[in-house]
């Protein structure tokens, strides 16, 4: 049920991080400005516990360099999708964040060059793609979920099947709160799946609830707005920025072992553990 891995992960330091546009209803760069030095610091300690504690339980992390001017480059996991060491890129929807689309050619450039993945691909001209935010890899099942409706484009799941030969689940994000897949959504290890209902719609809910069935766990509204979605899964850890007791007990009634980490300064962008990695190392059988 739980193999053992040695994921391989991309991380980017949040030397330039901060609140100062608003793209999405967690962010609020009037009240980022009151506590900059803060938040700025308690960021930077979150990501470096993040860190450690994917090397702890025997990570890889490859680091991409930050930019002045693009504080969202941080968050990883909307730079591209990656499987079987093919990477699809992102093609933001929102003005602020299209400067980072540059720098992850470039990072991905690099890694072809030092034989870490075979091949980069990108979208056609008008389709928007987030990356891993909104095409997470399910391995028990061997697809792709993909999320649509605020950022992504859904016939962006065409391209995604096209490059990687792998089918896609669409569903349909409509709580602006949940803009991303990975904010509402997480597919853990065993094939379990950790989703918030109220983010999607229910032609969406009734396909995860057919799927899924018995192996879903429902979040609770404390959870989903402090992102406790939003976590990392391999093994049998689950590394997250929030988890309540109640969720924590099922978690590890479920056999996992949960791995907190204080993100709440991430928070305020809309994001957390998930959001600040992207696995570099997903495999189809």
């Amino acid at each position: 049920m739980f193999a053992q891995t040695t994921p391989h992960l991309l991380m980017s330091p949040p030397d330039h991080f901060e609140v100062s546009y608003a793209i999405n209803p967690w962010m609020q760069p009037a009240d980022w400005a009151h506590n900059a030095v803060r938040l700025r610091a308690d960021a930077l300690r979150g990501w470096q516990a993040l860190r450690q504690t994917y090397v702890k339980l025997g990570a890889t992390v490859v680091l991409q360099p930050p930019v002045q001017g693009l504080p969202d480059l941080v968050f990883t996991a909307n730079c591209a999708v990656v499987l079987d060491r093919k990477v699809l890129l992102a093609q933001f929807r929102p003005i602020e964040r299209r400067g980072e689309q540059a720098y992850g050619r470039v990072l991905f450039d690099s890694l072809v060059a030092d034989g870490q993945i075979d091949s980069i691909h990108t979208m056609p001209p008008g389709i928007f793609f987030e990356g891993a935010g909104d095409a997470i890899w399910d391995a028990s099942r061997q697809w792709f979920w993909t999320g649509h409706g605020q950022r992504s484009s859904e016939s962006a799941g065409e391209t995604i099947t096209d490059v990687f030969q792998a089918k896609t689940q669409a569903l349909r994000l409509v709580d602006a709160r949940f803009y991303h897949l990975d904010t509402c959504f997480c597919v853990l290890s065993g094939g379990e799946i950790l989703y918030y209902p109220p983010a999607f719609d229910a032609p969406s809910l009734a396909l995860i609830r057919s799927i899924a069935g018995g192996s879903l766990i429902e979040a609770n509204d404390d959870d989903a707005i402090h992102l406790g979605v939003n976590s990392v899964c391999w093994g049998r850890d689950i590394v997250m920025g929030y988890c309540s007791g109640e969720l924590q007990s099922q978690l590890t009634s479920c056999g996992y072992r949960v791995h907190r980490v204080d993100l709440g300064s991430f928070n305020r962008s809309g994001g957390s553990a998930y959001c600040l990695t992207l696995r570099l190392d997903n495999k189809s059988r």
